[in-house]
């Protein structure tokens, strides 16, 4: 039974526009299964339909097909067009799906017929095939077309069309196959994301009962919606949070030097483009170690962050401070030259001279070497230019900026 769902997708995932296929079981009732296909559009879908290649596959899928109840859930296809549409699927089979779907394919009073659409009939229940008997001469390929009479298709066509239609998608049809008299239902649409779903009764027998069901079904498909919408939200909430996080340094709130590394790339190739100027600063924290020794490492963290938080203040909008490891941190500062950027360096020395830390009692200090860039330079040749100005000013007596040397001087 497996072999038949794994072999199939063989020719669908090499029709035009295909994108995956679900198989969806009710592991309570595993005779009880969907697939769903998924198109880049509805014209991919109908090319595929119409293809001696779609007949096929369903030569593949054996008559009488009963699945076992632990194949619960499989999903087969080339590329998933939006990866949270699986969890959707999985989250609405969970809630409501499968409990309509029972009800539907169970019901005695209520007909409903899946279509393509193509007007193609996917999938009917156990009501329907008193009205919409099954063609033992084709095994498929049936539409809705083959039951009704001519102007009730030219109508029921014009309805599936026009899919933004203002009209209320409740009306009749006169149903005749050849093989019976017509019959007259009132019916209603539920348009799915790829297909609809056209379910009705016979006769007007049941309009009180008729209308309750599909009331009741039209709140439950509300609430599944506004329920995968929620679910969406808190989704995209949790990805923006997880994005953040993966790009920023946990105690100062720093770009990290993952973050560092994507923008030295970009910076560089706009520099380069440009012709503009592109400046480091690299900093380091005086004495840092001794700190934490002395006063704790709660202390040492505290120390850090008032640092970042001179950075921020002295930066520009466009500019970026990123914790480098332990007490180091780089700048990166845009359309900057080293004039300008021995001013900023500057300022930030004289910033962090004058800032106090409660659990540290001592005068925090900071040592800071400024690097331009120069044309058909890497990041790691800039940055170690930085770094030989950053040991200069420690070795110099700490305290102070220190300009790199012009490696092609």
């Amino acid at each position: 039974m497996r072999r038949a769902f794994l072999n199939r997708p063989r020719l669908v995932e090499k029709a035009s526009g295909f994108c995956g296929l679900n198989v969806l079981t009710d592991s309570s009732n595993p005779s009880i299964f969907f697939l769903v296909t998924h198109w880049m559009d509805a014209d991919s879908f109908r090319v595929w339909h119409r293809s001696e290649q779609h007949h096929q596959s369903h030569e593949l899928i054996p008559a009488g097909l009963k699945l076992d109840s632990s194949f619960t859930s499989l999903t087969i296809g080339n590329c998933i067009e939006d990866p949270a549409g699986v969890q959707n699927i999985s989250d609405a089979i969970q809630l409501q799906t499968s409990a309509i779907s029972r009800w539907l394919i169970r019901s005695d009073t209520l007909f409903a017929l899946l279509l393509a659409p193509d007007g193609t009939i996917r999938a009917r229940n156990q009501a329907s095939q008193r009205i919409f008997p099954l063609d033992p001469a084709r095994s498929f390929g049936l539409t809705v077309w083959d039951y009704l009479v001519c102007s009730d298709a030219d109508h029921l066509r014009q309805r599936l069309a026009d899919a933004a239609s203002e009209q209320e998608d409740h009306f009749l049809l006169n149903v005749s196959n050849g093989q019976q008299n017509p019959v007259t239902l009132e019916v209603g649409i539920v348009r799915c994301s790829a297909a609809i779903l056209l379910i009705g009764a016979q006769e007007h027998r049941h309009d009180a009962h008729f209308q309750t069901e599909i009331l009741r079904l039209t709140n439950d498909l509300s609430v599944m919606m506004r329920e995968s919408a929620q679910k969406n939200r808190e989704l995209q909430k949790a990805n923006v949070t997880i994005e953040r996080l993966a790009r920023t340094d946990a105690l100062t709130g720093l770009a990290n030097r993952r973050t560092l590394d994507e923008a030295f790339q970009r910076e560089i190739a706009r520099a380069e483009r440009q012709a503009q100027s592109l400046s480091i600063v690299m900093a380091d924290l005086d004495r840092f170690k001794s700190i934490n020794d002395q006063y704790g490492h709660i202390a040492g963290d505290q120390v850090l962050a008032g640092a970042a938080a001179v950075f921020n203040r002295q930066l520009r909008p466009y500019d970026l401070a990123a914790r480098y490891g332990g007490e180091e941190f780089v700048l990166l500062l845009p359309g900057t030259s080293t004039e300008n950027a021995v001013a900023i360096a500057e300022r930030i020395r004289e910033e962090i001279e004058k800032t106090t830390i409660a659990t540290c009692p001592r005068q925090i200090t900071i040592s800071l070497g400024v690097a331009t860039w120069q044309r058909g330079e890497g990041a790691d040749v800039l940055v170690a230019r930085a770094d030989a100005a950053l040991y200069s000013a420690k070795t110099g007596g700490r305290n102070r900026v220190v300009v790199a040397s012009n490696t092609r001087d």
